[in-house]
């Protein structure tokens, strides 16, 4: 073999180990690449780790919830809604006293216009009396 072929594989053979050299660091950034992403994606699971567990703790709140909630509503309907009937037949029954006494003050209150009326007419006769009497004692001593 000649000297110039061999330099000629020579020159092809640093070519391609050159080749060779670029494509082992493109492999190393490829593969320090792939290492930042399985990093990011184990990170990535950590935060879904993280958010399924809070998931976990707001579903838990929402039965905590649902469970007050059924009680509030078993509270209102039995304790509060006996009440207010209690509160409204309270009414009821004062509102029929309050009518009571209105009718028995009307009463008493014509009563007193009766007593006023005879009060007056007696006062009236009373006055005519007297001056009868007056009359009658002027004729007498007048005579």
């Amino acid at each position: 073999m000649s000297e110039q072929l061999l330099k000629e594989i020579l020159g092809e053979l640093k070519a391609l180990n050159q080749c060779v050299g670029n494509m082992e660091q493109r492999i190393g950034s490829v593969e320090q690449r792939i290492g930042s992403v399985e990093q990011h994606i184990g990170s990535v699971e950590q935060h879904i780790g993280n958010v399924e567990q809070r998931i976990g703790s707001l579903e838990q709140g929402q039965e905590e919830l649902a469970g007050r909630m059924e009680r509030m509503e078993a509270l209102i309907e039995n304790e509060i809604i006996d009440k207010i009937r209690a509160l409204f037949d309270a009414r009821a029954v004062h509102m029929d006293y309050f009518v009571s006494i209105r009718n028995s003050v009307a009463r008493i209150e014509e009563r007193v216009e009766h007593l006023a009326r005879r009060q007056i007419e007696t006062s009236v006769k009373l006055e005519e009396h007297d001056r009868e009497i007056r009359l009658l004692r002027l004729e007498i001593s007048g005579h």
